[in-house]
């Protein structure tokens, strides 16, 4: 019961805020039923994929998603999150939550600065387009198709190999960087890459769990089942839910919320002599 609100809880989070939401799921399997790391990692990563499956099969009928980028993106990732599984398999595990929590405070600053500065960009999942960015480095052509160029390629793989590597060593889905980072260096409106994302973020998040399986982690298939269960009901919950609640304000809640997770993280692991 424990594994299928937990799940519950780290769905709706994913679901309501598009991103960001899978920073719960590593402190609550490793402090609410006691997962070290080195199981927590992998277990997290399925969740978020399978979640972030459930959003791409919603987002197909859009037409939104841009897989060029989205190929680029994750193939760099998947290379690089066996990096991140091994890592976080060999380092301490205080060390390993010490640095998720400061992680952790980052994204909930970057959550929280954007729904202040770009409250019509904090419903990620439900945004409205925004103006194209004039600079990008990886422009569409007339028809909108998408366009590659060297500096293009490299700054997705880059994106990539660093969202990959995060998601290895933590167990999180990336959207927190994916999503800026496509904004950044393409054309894509917010829909299309919140979108492109998600097949992201799939795609790195089922790699790294083959690969953890690959170095010997096996599940517990009666605590994974309602875990993932409850993750799939959690983020049905948080699209409808999202319809309706506001954006930025959500983003404010779930950056206090992740901001108070990330603080208990570090002192338990610092201060409470996890480092000692």
């Amino acid at each position: 019961m424990l594994a299928l609100l937990f799940g519950a809880i780290v769905g709706l989070a994913l679901g309501l805020t598009g991103g960001g939401g899978s920073l719960f799921a590593i402190p609550l399997l490793v402090y609410g039923l006691g997962y070290s790391m080195e199981r927590a990692v992998p277990l997290s990563l399925l969740v978020v994929g399978i979640t972030a499956a459930v959003g791409v099969l919603a987002a197909i009928p859009s037409k939104r998603i841009s897989f060029k980028p989205a190929l680029v993106f994750a193939v760099a990732g998947m290379l690089f999150t066996p990096f991140g599984i091994q890592l976080a398999m060999r380092w301490p595990q205080p060390l390993v939550l010490t640095l998720f929590g400061v992680l952790a405070l980052f994204i909930a600053s970057y959550m929280w600065r954007r729904s202040l500065r770009a409250p019509e960009e904090a419903k990620v999942v439900r945004a409205s387009f925004v103006a194209e960015n004039a600079t990008a480095l990886c422009r569409l052509s007339a028809d909108g198709q998408f366009r590659f160029s060297g500096p293009c390629a490299v700054a997705l793989s880059v994106a990539g190999a660093a969202t990959g590597f995060l998601s290895g060593l933590f167990g999180v889905g990336g959207g927190f960087l994916i999503v800026p980072t496509l904004m950044f260096i393409t054309q894509l409106s917010i829909q299309s890459a919140v979108a492109t994302s998600l097949l992201t973020i799939s795609a790195i998040s089922g790699g790294g769990v083959f690969a953890a399986m690959a170095q010997g982690v096996r599940f517990d298939w009666i605590t994974v089942a309602p875990f993932v269960g409850g993750g799939v009901l959690g983020l049905s919950a948080g699209f409808v839910l999202a319809r309706h609640l506001s954006g930025a304000l959500l983003q404010r809640i779930f950056a206090g919320l992740i901001m108070v997770t990330a603080l208990f993280v570090i002192i338990r692991n610092t201060i409470g002599g996890g480092l000692a």
